[in-house]
């Protein structure tokens, strides 16, 4: 009888405790916070100023909005040239890596062929926070030819215009 005792004052004892158990996992978790995110984006062209103009001229002045910009160029001759620089400033608090650059290609399809845009951004190039790069664009007349227009340029057209964006995103 005694052995029975011990038994039930045992199993009585583990129910207490499962007991006990269960109502201190079963109440509810109760967590209170407050985060705060103060993180900015904010990238874009800040400036476009004239470089080396080697029989060339800007048909208008270039123009830029958000992360993108518009050149307007007049090349008198084959070999002509002109440079622009671009200025990119990171006045957000999130750093950036520059994804890609859109434009080139179509503006380089268009007519005239032998007027082609070309910058010195590359994918993959960062701009921190607080910081800004300067690329440069440049526009070339690329021909063989010294003497005469070439036939795929329209009678009275020498200018190409192009509007080129500089996609970033964020960096990780």
């Amino acid at each position: 009888m005694k052995g029975k005792n011990l038994v039930i004052v045992a199993l009585f004892v583990v129910v207490i405790i499962m007991t006990v158990g269960y109502a201190a996992l079963a109440q509810q978790l109760i967590i209170n916070g407050t985060a705060n995110i103060a993180a900015s984006w904010d990238i874009k062209v800040t400036s476009i100023t004239e470089g080396t103009m080697i029989g060339a001229e800007s048909k208008t002045l270039p123009t830029f909005i958000g992360t993108g910009a518009t050149f307007d160029v007049d090349l008198k001759y084959p070999g002509a040239s002109a440079v622009y620089t671009i200025t990119v400033q990171n006045g957000g608090t999130i750093d950036a890596i520059l994804q890609s650059v859109a434009g080139i290609t179509e503006a380089n399809a268009a007519l005239p062929t032998e007027t082609q845009y070309t910058i010195s951004a590359e994918a993959n190039d960062t701009l921190n926070s607080g910081i800004s790069k300067t690329y440069n664009v440049t526009v070339n007349w690329v021909s063989n030819q010294t003497e005469t227009i070439p036939e795929t340029i329209p009678t009275g057209t020498t200018s190409k215009t192009a509007t080129i964006y500089l996609n970033y995103i964020q960096a990780y």
